[in-house]
C-alpha cells in the first residue's frame, strides 16, 4: 500500500508540475479595449489630419502640422490590420461563433483577442491576450502578456522605448530571463528568436538586447524611408538637421509638430522650361543624327576647335529620358472620413535643368495636392553650378549653392541625393557625370567631349568625332 501511496503521489506531483502549475502560471485575464474599435477612433485623427493639409495648401502664410496621435487611434488601427481577414469579428451577424469575440482565430477553439495599448505616465503598456473557449462566452482558459516601455529622452532630444517589464502570464521575471522566455517560446512557435521577429517586423527601428530598448531615431528612419524614396529620406534629414520636428508624450497621446513652411517653394524658384519629350528610342536617334550632321558641318567650318552649343530644350529632353522613372516619384495619401474617401497626392517632376550667363542649374519640384481642391503646396529642389571637364573627359559641376526653400542643403544630404543615380556621383563639393556615362547620353552622335561649360546660356561643349 505504501507503495501504492508513493506512486500515487508522485503521479499527482508530476502532473501538479507540469500541467497544473504551468496552467495557474500562465494564466492571466486581459480585457481588450472593445469600446475603442469605433470609427470614431479614426475620425478624429483623420479630422485633424485633413484640416492641416488643407490649410497649408490653401494658406500661404501656414508653416505648421500638428497632430496627434492618440491610444484609441493606435488599438483601432492595430484591431484593422490584424481581424482584417476575420469577417466575423464583433460582426452582430456572428454573435453565435466563436469568432465574433477574437480577432483571429487558431483552430476551432484558440480565439487571440489581439494586441492593444495604454498610455500612461510616460509609458507605454502593450498588452497581448488569448482564450481557450468551447463555444461563445464559454471560456475554459486565458492566458496574457504584459510588456511596460518607459518612454526615455534621449541627451540628442528624440524620444526612445526602453522594456521596464515583461510579464507572462502571472510571471513577473526579471528582464533577461523573461527575454529569454519569451524568446524561447517565440522560437518554439515560429522557428525565429524573438530579436529576428522584431527586426522583420520594425524595419525602421534598432532593438538593443542589451538594455532592451527599442529607438527609432534619424539613422533608423531614413534608412526606411530611403527604401521608399531617396528624396524622403534626405527631407527628413533636413528635418532633424534644422530641428523642424517636435515631439511630446501627454495624455491624450503622441504630439507632433512639424514645421514645413521653411520648405515652401520660394517666388524666385526657376519654372520648368518646354520641351519636348522624347516618347522612345526612335526620337532619340533622330536627335542624334541632327546633333551629329550638326557636329560634322562645325567641324568642317571650324577644324581646329570643333564645338557645339545645346540649349535648355536640348538638355532637358536629354536628362528627362536618361532619367526616366529613377527620380520623380508619386506617393497618394489616402483614408476615409465620414464614408468619404480622402486623396492627398505628393508627388515630383523629373529633375530639370536651367541655365543663365555661366551657371548650370538643377532643380526638383515636389507638390502636396488634393483632390477635387484648387490650390497646392509646392517645394522645390535648387542647385547651381559652374561647369567644366577634367582630365579624365569627364563632366564636373563644382556646386556653388543649393536650397529647398529657405533651407541651405549640405553635401551630406546632396549625397544622398544624388546616389539614387550613382553612389559615387557626389566628390567632395562636385558632381562628377564619368565619361563613360556622357557618352552613354549622347549615344548614337558619334561625338566624344573634350571640354565644356556654360556661356551666355548655352551649354558649349567642345568634340572631336569617333571614327
Amino acid at each position: 500500500m505504501k507503495r501504492i501511496y508513493k506512486l500515487i503521489l508522485s503521479l499527482l506531483l508530476i502532473i501538479f508540475i507540469f500541467f497544473i502549475l504551468p496552467l495557474i502560471l500562465f494564466n492571466k485575464r486581459l480585457t481588450p479595449p472593445i469600446n475603442q474599435y469605433v470609427s470614431s477612433s479614426d475620425t478624429t485623427f483623420y479630422q485633424s489630419l485633413n484640416q492641416e493639409l488643407e490649410t497649408l495648401i490653401t494658406d500661404s502664410n501656414e508653416d505648421t502640422v500638428s497632430l496627434t496621435v492618440s491610444e484609441a487611434f493606435i488599438n483601432r488601427a492595430i484591431q484593422k490590420e490584424l481581424s482584417k481577414s476575420n469577417t466575423a469579428y464583433l460582426n452582430s451577424d456572428f454573435s453565435d461563433e466563436i469568432s465574433h469575440d477574437y480577432m483571429m482565430m487558431f483552430g476551432n477553439n484558440f480565439g487571440f483577442k489581439g494586441v492593444w495599448t495604454k498610455l500612461q505616465d510616460d509609458k507605454i503598456i502593450i498588452y497581448a491576450g488569448a482564450d481557450f473557449a468551447t463555444s461563445p462566452g464559454k471560456v475554459l482558459y486565458q492566458t496574457g502578456i504584459e510588456i511596460i516601455f518607459d518612454i526615455v529622452l534621449s541627451e540628442n532630444n528624440q524620444y526612445y522605448l526602453k522594456l521596464s517589464k515583461l510579464e507572462i502570464g502571472r510571471i513577473n521575471l526579471p528582464l533577461k530571463s523573461a527575454y529569454k522566455f519569451a524568446s524561447f517560446i517565440i522560437k518554439q512557435l515560429s522557428s525565429k528568436s524573438l530579436n529576428e521577429l522584431i527586426a522583420e517586423n520594425l524595419t525602421f527601428g534598432d532593438f538593443s538586447e542589451t538594455d532592451f530598448s527599442f529607438s527609432v531615431g534619424e539613422e533608423e528612419l531614413a534608412n526606411y524611408l530611403y527604401e521608399i524614396d531617396p528624396t524622403f529620406a534626405a527631407l527628413l534629414k533636413v528635418i532633424y538637421k534644422e530641428d523642424l520636428l517636435i515631439l511630446d508624450v501627454s495624455e491624450q497621446g503622441f504630439d507632433i509638430s512639424l514645421n514645413v513652411g521653411v520648405f515652401r517653394r520660394l517666388t524666385s524658384d526657376l519654372d520648368e522650361p518646354s520641351f519636348t519629350k522624347w516618347e522612345n528610342d526612335l526620337d532619340k536617334a533622330v536627335f542624334m543624327a541632327n546633333l551629329a550632321s550638326q557636329a560634322i558641318i562645325d567641324s568642317m567650318l571650324n577644324p581646329l576647335d570643333p564645338r557645339i552649343d545645346l540649349n535648355e530644350e536640348d538638355l532637358n529632353a536629354i536628362l528627362d529620358y536618361t532619367l526616366g522613372e529613377k527620380v520623380k516619384f508619386e506617393f497618394p495619401i489616402k483614408f476615409t472620413l465620414n464614408d468619404e474617401e480622402i486623396e492627398y497626392l505628393f508627388n515630383s517632376t523629373n529633375l530639370f535643368i536651367r541655365m543663365d550667363d555661366d551657371i548650370l542649374s538643377i532643380h526638383l519640384k515636389m507638390t502636396l495636392s488634393k483632390a477635387g481642391m484648387a490650390g497646392t503646396f509646392d517645394m522645390q529642389f535648387n542647385l547651381s553650378s559652374h561647369v567644366s571637364m577634367n582630365e579624365n573627359g569627364d563632366m564636373v559641376l563644382s556646386i556653388i549653392d543649393s536650397n529647398i526653400g529657405e533651407v541651405d542643403l549640405d553635401t551630406e544630404i546632396l549625397t544622398m541625393l544624388f546616389s539614387v543615380f550613382d553612389d559615387q556621383l557626389m566628390v567632395d563639393n562636385t558632381i562628377v557625370i564619368k565619361k563613360e556615362t556622357l557618352n552613354k547620353m549622347f549615344e548614337g552622335s558619334n561625338i566624344i567631349f573634350n571640354d565644356s561649360y556654360v556661356v551666355n546660356g548655352e551649354l558649349r561643349m567642345h568634340f572631336g568625332l569617333d571614327n
